[in-house]
């Protein structure tokens, strides 16, 4: 398996927090501009990634002119993203500040929050991984240089530098900074006096935008800045190298992956086609969840024949010698002598679509687990003769395995990442998957849509839906949704709703071998 970016990212931060992918997400997102933390229920990072708009390539509130010469500087500062947030999964505990934060103005409250978790991560980096923390001090020290010509004209800045000027109300930060680095766990009490004091002082902080840095009320007017360059040396450089190395190949994976999906999305309503975001510790969470389901839904389903017996026993198996001497000693060709390990099968192509639009809120946590015992059905049923798709669909069309891709780590975490958000065009992921499966040249071919049926954002709707899902019939494809509310499910080749995922599971393995019978 070829590496990515997101897996050796994934790999540094867990070896810098020391914590599990279970109890951490890291969620990586071409979508946003500034890393972010949240903390409850479980820690999560949302760390961008590089991304091109209108031929220029930028990151976080940086715009460089070309990749090339801007790549040492992205990466260098993805690196030192992701060293803070790992260290914010390794030292910060927002419980702490569950109580102290209420019936506060909620924006200066973080304010504090982050001043003093940020001193405790820089103090974790400096002790622990010093040569990842001298990467992030030459970083900072440039954008000291850039912030104090920014900051100079802003009101806060001068009533600061007034404050410290006259000593008014002044106290004595390097005091505060060090007390808050020699607490432990056990003084939570002496942190959020720490932390009264600062909120009652708030004009001794000035917030430094330093673009590494995570921010709970992230700026709305980003002042961007052009071509800054920061050079890693070290360590820092070898990483940054590596993951250099890594996206310039992953852009290349990933375009040939794109480009067999061009001239399909012509007529189609979709704002566009991209890959769904990882989250691999959503997706060991949820594998451990339906461990039973997995393997009932996987070991059924293989167990499945889908191609006629014509009569004639397959000289290949294991020998039964018993049957071998008997055939011999009563001269007959018909007793079978093999012992047949496993189930003939003939090569089948799925598609899954899962729905992400708004409508599936109530519902999506359940239909979510059985869409990822179906992709591990598929990867055992169609591993030696067969292909298979994972996709999800709202007003984006997201690609979580394409046909041609292993189902490896990228694509597990890739249903990790799987969110609801949008609008719902149904029919539009209907026709798509058709033309996805319409490439291959291969007899057996299945839709497996997961849905509520409620299909939202296109003109036309219902019979917009019935009319895809007939063309897709009429092509030979067999359509099973699963979801979909009784009643109003005659237009597939069988339809059931989603109870609970034992029930969904049975009906599932019933009807896939009644309908592999039927094609037979």
């Amino acid at each position: 398996m070829k590496e990515t970016v997101e897996d050796v990212a994934h790999q540094i931060f867990f070896d810098i927090c020391e914590k599990k992918p279970t109890d951490v997400d890291v969620i990586f997102l071409e979508a946003i501009n500034f890393p972010k933390l949240e903390y409850l229920p479980r820690t999560t990072a949302y760390i961008p990634l590089p991304r091109m708009v209108s031929g220029k390539n930028i990151f976080e509130g940086i715009i460089f002119s070309d990749y090339e010469t801007g790549q040492e500087t992205i990466w260098n500062l993805f690196f030192a993203t992701l060293c803070h947030a790992a260290g914010h999964a390794k030292v910060t505990d927002f419980n702490i500040y569950k109580n102290w934060i209420k019936n506060k103005d909620k924006q200066k409250a973080y304010k504090i929050i982050e001043f003093i978790e940020d001193i405790k991560v820089n103090d974790f980096l400096k002790k622990s991984f010093p040569e990842y923390y001298q990467g992030i001090k030459k970083i900072d020290e440039v954008f000291e240089v850039l912030n104090q010509r920014d900051n100079i004209k802003k009101p806060e800045y001068a009533k600061k530098k007034f404050t410290e000027y006259f000593n008014i109300k002044n106290i004595d930060m390097q005091k505060i900074q060090n007390d808050i680095i020699e607490l432990n766990q056990e003084k939570n009490e002496k942190l959020l006096d720490i932390a009264d004091v600062l909120y009652k002082n708030q004009n001794n902080i000035l917030v430094e935008n330093v673009p590494y840095v995570d921010h709970y009320f992230n700026q709305k007017n980003i002042s961007w800045k052009q071509n800054i360059t920061i050079t890693p040396e070290g360590l820092v450089e070898r990483n940054v190298q590596n993951f250099i190395e890594i996206w310039f190949e992953q852009l290349k994976r990933r375009a040939k992956v794109r480009k067999r999906y061009g001239g399909l999305t012509q007529d189609l309503n979709f704002d566009k086609i991209e890959f769904a975001p990882e989250n691999i510790g959503e997706y060991l969470r949820l594998k451990n969840a339906t461990h039973m389901f997995l393997k009932k839904l996987s070991s059924q389903i293989k167990l499945i024949p889908n191609v006629m017996d014509d009569g004639v026993p397959e000289d290949m198996g294991l020998l039964q010698m018993q049957a071998a001497i008997q055939a011999v000693a009563a001269q007959n060709n018909s007793i079978q002598i093999f012992e047949q390990d496993d189930y003939r099968r003939i090569e089948e192509e799925w598609a899954i679509v899962l729905d992400t639009s708004s409508s599936m809120r109530l519902k999506f946590d359940e239909m979510k687990k059985f869409a990822i015992s179906l992709g591990e059905a598929a990867n055992e049923v169609n591993s030696k003769n067969g292909k298979w798709g994972f996709f999800t669909f709202n007003n984006n069309f997201r690609i979580v395995k394409d046909h041609y891709e292993k189902y490896d780590k990228t694509s597990r975490a890739r249903i990790g990442g799987i969110e609801i958000t949008g609008l719902s065009f149904i029919g539009d992921a209907v026709k798509l998957c058709t033309r996805i499966l319409e490439r291959e040249n291969i007899e057996r071919k299945y839709i497996f849509l997961v849905t509520d049926g409620q299909q939202v954002g296109t003109i036309g709707n219902t019979k917009d839906m019935e009319d895809a899902v007939m063309e897709a019939r009429k092509k030979g494809i067999t359509v099973i949704a699963i979801g979909f509310p009784e009643g109003n499910s005659k237009i597939f080749n069988m339809a059931m709703p989603y109870e609970n995922l034992r029930k969904t599971v049975a009906k599932f393995v019933a009807a896939y071998s009644r309908l592999s019978g039927d094609d037979i």
